[in-house]
This record gives structure tokens, sequence and C-alpha cells, in this order.
């Protein structure tokens, strides 16, 4: 393991965990080779369901719709959600079953015995452009302890984003990494949803998840939930969540921002937006997906 710091023109430095090819952020326990290790190796019980997302797609949102209809109740999960990243292997083998087992991490990081098992996978996307701007909001809101907060501007944030690998290393190479996955592993149940579908119809979206689960498909059950699982009643009812807020500068709530489609028109300059395309058009050509950048 190695750790890079990655400075930016304003003298900002961002700081990883490299190891395997990948910057993993600061907070994954340890050593992340023995971390690593010790995720690989966690078992699958039965009803498992792993949700596998980039930084800032749709991780909470995914989780508590997923954790809902795995329980039959539209009740959120009152703590913090236990992501396989940054939390010990132990804590996520004594979790109560069944699981939502979620996850930044490549798919050559994941728990084996998922593979194995043909455990049932969501992995939720969004599109580039707001989620770069989702995350270097979330990173300069962020607290983590004994590191120096991120307080780059969206200008040299940008410019790390298109000529460097940050956290996760890029977009880019985690959603095709996860698109490979699905074409390598056929016998896996896998189902793609997007954050921008989620936002225009949840109700279909709720209904898709839980017929892809097997979950109870009670139509008045299936309303609640998309209810709750709304973006503004969940920020609201998530906003004082201690577990959560601990990780914030101000004591908000960091993982909640706007849940807004095209909230990158605001940041994006016409230059920055022509800089995007050109990389996007390099590195996902041919890309067997839909990328929404407006609803």
């Amino acid at each position: 393991m190695e750790i890079r710091k990655i400075e930016d023109r304003g003298g900002e430095v961002l700081v990883s965990k490299h190891f395997d090819g990948i910057n993993f952020p600061p907070n994954v326990p340890g050593n992340v080779k023995d971390h690593l290790e010790a995720i690989r190796k966690v078992k699958y019980k039965e009803g498992d369901v792993f949700l596998g997302t980039f930084p800032k797609c749709g991780t909470h949102w995914g989780f508590d719709v997923l954790y809902m209809l795995q329980k039959g109740k539209a009740e959120y999960n009152i703590g913090k959600i236990s992501p396989l990243d940054f939390d010990p292997a132990d804590a996520i083998d004594i979790l109560e079953s069944p699981r939502v087992l979620v996850s930044h991490f490549y798919p050559q990081h994941i728990p084996q015995s998922l593979i194995d098992e043909k455990c049932k996978m969501v992995y939720i996307y969004r599109n580039p452009k707001d989620a770069t701007v989702s995350m270097q909001s979330f990173i300069k809101r962020l607290q983590i302890r004994d590191l120096k907060p991120y307080n780059g501007t969206w200008e040299h944030y940008f410019e790390l984003f298109i000529a460097k690998d940050l956290q996760y290393n890029s977009w880019f190479e985690h959603v095709k990494s996860w698109l490979d996955f699905r074409k390598t592993h056929p016998d896996i149940p896998m189902l793609f949803m997007s954050f921008e579908d989620m936002k225009q119809d949840l109700r279909s979206c709720v209904q898709e998840m839980a017929i892809f689960l097997g979950a109870k498909q009670d139509p008045e059950f299936l309303d609640e939930v998309a209810n709750k699982c709304q973006f503004s009643a969940m920020s609201k009812a998530k906003s004082s969540n201690k577990d959560e807020t601990l990780y914030s500068k101000d004591g908000s709530n960091p993982f909640y921002r706007k849940g807004e489609v095209g909230d990158w028109k605001n940041w994006f300059t016409v230059a920055q937006n022509e800089m995007f395309d050109k990389v996007f058009g390099e590195k996902m050509e041919n890309i067997d997906l839909e990328i929404k950048y407006t609803i």
C-alpha cells in the first residue's frame, strides 16, 4: 500500500491509499491489503443483496429502497449503513439478515462468496457530470479525523478529475468494470438502475427492484416505499442522523445534497463541458448503457 497525495493547482491536496491499481479513500481501515483480504472472505448469507455504486451516484438512496423491500416494511434504517469499504469484516458478518451489502469497490474486491453463491446484485449509476459536481461538494463538506479537509475550487477539482485518477480512480473505469463483470458473469442476477430513472419515476423503479428481489409487491406497500424514499423525504428524515453527521464539518448530513438531475449546468463552463464530452467519447466508446444528463 502506498499513500498518495494529489495536489491541485491551488495547492489543495487529496489523499488516497493506493493498492492493486486503485486509489482508495484514506478512511479505508488500516492497511488496504489486509482489509480487502478480510472482506473477500466475508460469507454470503441467504437473502443477501449487493449494492454497487461509484461515489455520489445514489448509494444511500438505493440502500434505503432495497432495505425497505427486503424487510417488507416502509421504515428507514435507523443507524448508518455498513459499507464493505469502511467497516471491518467482523462487523459485516454480524449484520442482521437479510443484508444489503453496500460498496464502491471494483468487482475484484467484493466477497468471493457473493460470486460463488450467485448473490443478487444491483448497480446504480448516475451521469458523470452530476456525479463529479456532487463529489466535489461532498469532499469539501467532509471531515475525516487526522486529515486536513480538501477546500479546492470547482475549477481546480475539475482539472484533477480530467487528468488524474482520484478516489476509486474514475467514474469511467468503475462503470466499465461493472459492465464487464456483467458480461463475464451472465449467471449472476444483476440489475443496472440509473439515478435519473429513479428521480423521474421512483415508483416504477421501486417495483422493478421488488420484482428483481422477489420481494413483496403489494401496490400500497410499494407506494409507501416510493413516498418515503423520495429524495426530499429521505433528506429530511436523515438530516440529524448522528452516525452520518459526525463526518461533516458543520454538523449537517454530508451524504445528502440536492439529489437533482442537471445541476452540472450550474457548474460546468462551456469549455469544461466540451472537454468532458471529449474525454467521455474517448473512454466510453460504444458503452452499453444509456446516460441521461437531463430529464
